[in-house]
C-alpha cells in the first residue's frame, strides 16, 4: 500500500513515506548483527521491553531525520508511536509480557518524547482493517523467521486492541459502504484513550479482508487507494495547505 502511494501522482511533491525501520535497525541493532525482534518473540519475558523502547527511540529517530532532509506537506508512517502505546504495549500488559515497573518506564518515555515533540503524534489515521483469520494467512505467506511463532490468538488480541481504539472509541462521520455499521468510514476519535494527544483526530476505517492482491491492478485495488488518496488530500484542505 505505501509503495502504490507514493507512486500515486497525486501525491507526489507533497508526501514522503517513512517505513519501519525493521531490517535496518530492529533486525540489526547498530550493525552488530543482534537480532532485536527475533528475540523479543523468542523470549518476550526477557527482551519486550527493551524491544518496544527500542522502537520508540528508532521511531523518534527516523521522524526527525525526515524533518532535518525535507519538509514534506504529508509525513506517512507505517505506524505511529500511538500506536506503539495504545496497541502493542497494551496487548503486552495484557499478556503477562510485561510488568507494571516496565509499563511505568515505558511511559516515561513516551510522555518525555510526545511532551518535547508534539509533532510526532500524527494529525490523522488511516485504518487498514483485515480480520484476524486473513492477517495470519497474509503472515505465513510471507513467512519472514522472526514471526515464525506468532500465532492467530496474538493477532485476534491486536485486531482488539485496534478495534477498541479505531472503532470503539471514535465516531462515525462518513459512512463509505452502505450496510457496514462498522466497516469502512471516516471517523473521529472522541473517547479519552490511553496516550494522551490523539483525541479529536480524524481515523479513515478502510476495509481489506478480502482476498484483494494489492500488487495486481484491479478496480477493487484502485478504489483503495483513490479512498485513502482522498483523506490524504482532504487533510491538506482541512490545514488549509494548497497543493502544489
Amino acid at each position: 500500500m505505501l509503495h502504490l502511494l507514493q507512486a500515486d501522482p497525486r501525491l507526489q511533491r507533497v508526501m514522503e513515506v517513512l517505513e519501519e525501520p525493521a531490517y535496518e535497525s530492529w533486525k540489526n541493532v547498530s550493525g552488530t548483527g543482534l537480532d532485536i525482534m527475533h528475540a523479543s518473540y523468542e523470549d518476550p519475558c526477557r527482551y519486550m521491553y527493551l524491544f518496544q523502547s527500542y522502537v520508540l527511540i528508532t521511531r523518534l529517530l527516523l521522524h526527525n531525520s525526515a524533518a532535518r532532509r525535507s519538509k514534506p506537506t504529508l509525513l506517512v508512517t507505517e505506524r505511529s508511536v500511538s500506536t506503539d502505546r495504545i496497541v502493542f504495549v497494551e496487548a503486552l500488559l495484557e499478556q503477562g509480557y510485561l510488568d507494571e515497573p516496565e509499563a511505568v518506564a515505558y511511559d516515561s518515555w513516551y510522555k518525555a518524547v510526545v511532551t518535547s515533540l508534539p509533532n510526532i503524534l500524527a494529525d490523522s489515521f488511516i485504518y487498514l482493517r483485515a480480520s484476524p483469520s486473513v492477517c495470519y494467512h497474509r503472515l505465513k505467506t510471507r513467512a519472514r523467521s522472526e514471526e515464525a511463532g506468532v500465532g492467530l490468538d496474538y493477532l485476534q488480541l491486536l485486531h482488539r486492541k485496534h478495534d477498541d481504539w479505531f472503532l470503539r472509541s471514535t465516531s462515525l462521520l462518513a459512512s463509505h459502504t452502505a450496510g457496514n455499521e462498522e466497516g469502512n468510514g471516516i471517523r473521529i476519535i472522541d473517547k479519552q484513550t490511553i496516550a494522551s494527544g490523539v483525541q479529536g483526530r480524524p481515523v479513515l476505517v478502510v476495509d481489506c479482508s478480502s482476498d484483494l492482491n494489492m500488487a495486481e491492478k484491479s478496480p477493487e485495488r484502485d478504489a483503495i487507494v483513490d479512498q485513502i488518496v482522498d483523506f490524504l488530500l482532504s487533510r491538506l484542505s482541512a490545514e488549509g495547505i494548497g497543493q502544489h
